[in-house]
């Protein structure tokens, strides 16, 4: 009698099927991360390979995202949240895990997390500033200054639930703002003043929970896109209503509503925030939104005003504003007709935005490709499942 013997020959994975458990790396040769069941993989989209996976969650991976270097360089660390009701923050050199560190407090699953690098008034060096929210109706704001990690606030929700959030910093001054999108339909803004966040405003629109919000600065001006169940995406800007309190003219008391003041070395600064547009196009669920990341061409940083958003009517959209009018309009839109899928979860760029991504809830990943005969109105299509050896 012969022993048989059985041997791992390939494994197949797929993303899990939550909104935010994708996130492609800005820069050159970016890697694509992706949370499947309790693993993080990271897949480099050009050679179509899986460089690595990274374990160290105990449930359900829900979301991810690369924490962007402003030189535009390619990102070294993410953040993750998981059903286990932690955070973890990754390094990674070669492409390969450097260093983990577990982020533990919160009484729930996490559900978003977003990361940014923050340059301390005291300190050369950056820290790393990461923003969590849970099912335990709070949000967590924590810095991570080499290895240690300290939780600096917990804002509480009540009895609601913060289901997307995102972190910029405002125009011409190094404080961060925090945008939370919630399911009481509004998005509540935060500013960070003496290391704790203060609730500054709140921007009503929306007529059913907010599914996904995301910072980008244009110029002088910071943008923020905003899509929710309600099947709409709002684009507001926010930007400098005056140097100084005393210089306030009746248009400032007229705007009062979307006005708020920082202080900033002294000096109280005046911001407004306005509607810019409503754009309306999706014909279910709008789960994600994205602005296409900002890249350096010929020395010289670029951020073309391009917004992607994918829903559960089995679409994404590319938008933008038109050169002429400046109205936004619908570029591009792509996706599947027919079958058996149930729409997008997600929805990336790569570095220079010639690539678009979806995550399909049946887990596959669709990757569309910019047509170079007419990169406006053509595409071709390629969907590709992941396997890789053990």
């Amino acid at each position: 009698m012969v022993a048989s013997v059985l041997q791992t020959s390939h494994v197949f994975c797929c993303p899990n099927r939550v909104r935010g458990a994708l996130s492609w790396s800005p820069g050159p040769g970016g890697l694509l991360a992706f949370g499947t069941s309790c693993s993080v993989v990271l897949y480099d989209p050009g050679k179509r390979v899986v460089i690595t996976n990274l374990n160290g969650h105990t449930a359900r991976v829900n979301c991810i995202q690369w924490i962007c270097k402003q030189d535009g360089s390619p990102s070294t660390e993410l953040v993750s949240g998981g059903s286990d009701n932690q955070v973890i923050h990754w390094e990674i050199e070669n492409n390969q895990l450097l260093k983990a560190v577990h982020l533990h407090g919160h009484e729930g699953p996490v559900y978003a997390v977003h990361a940014v690098y923050q340059r301390r008034a005291s300190d050369v060096a950056l820290c790393a500033l990461i923003v969590s929210a849970a099912s335990d109706s709070t949000v967590r704001v924590w810095s991570k200054e080499g290895s240690e990690v300290t939780c600096l606030q917990t804002l509480s929700f009540g009895n609601g639930f913060t289901l997307a959030l995102c972190l910029s910093f405002l125009p011409n001054i190094d404080v961060p703002i925090l945008a939370c999108g919630d399911d009481d339909c509004k998005i509540h803004l935060f500013v960070q003043q003496n290391d704790q966040f203060q609730k500054v405003l709140s921007l009503c629109g929306h007529e059913d929970w907010i599914r996904g919000v995301e910072w980008a600065a244009f110029g002088k001006d910071l943008f923020l896109a905003s899509c929710s169940q309600d099947c709409l995406i709002r684009v507001w800007r926010l930007y400098i209503k005056s140097t100084s309190l005393e210089t306030q003219d009746d248009d400032n008391i007229r705007l009062k509503a979307n006005t708020f003041t920082v202080e900033n070395e002294s000096i109280k600064i005046a911001f407004s925030v306005t509607l810019e547009t409503v754009l309306a196009g999706h014909e279910n669920w709008v789960n994600a939104v994205h602005w296409q990341p900002s890249f350096y061409k010929d020395g010289v940083l670029q951020q073309p005003m391009r917004l992607l958003s994918a829903s559960m009517d089995k679409t994404m959209i590319l938008w933008a504003p038109d050169e002429e009018s400046g109205v936004w309009l619908e570029q591009v839109r792509v996706g599947e007709v027919g079958g058996n899928t149930l729409g997008f979860y997600d929805c990336q760029f790569n570095e220079d935005g010639s690539l678009i991504i979806a995550h399909a809830f049946h887990g596959a990943l669709h990757l569309w490709k910019q047509n170079a005969a007419n990169p406006v109105r053509k595409a071709l299509l390629f969907i590709y499942a992941f396997f890789y050896s053990p």
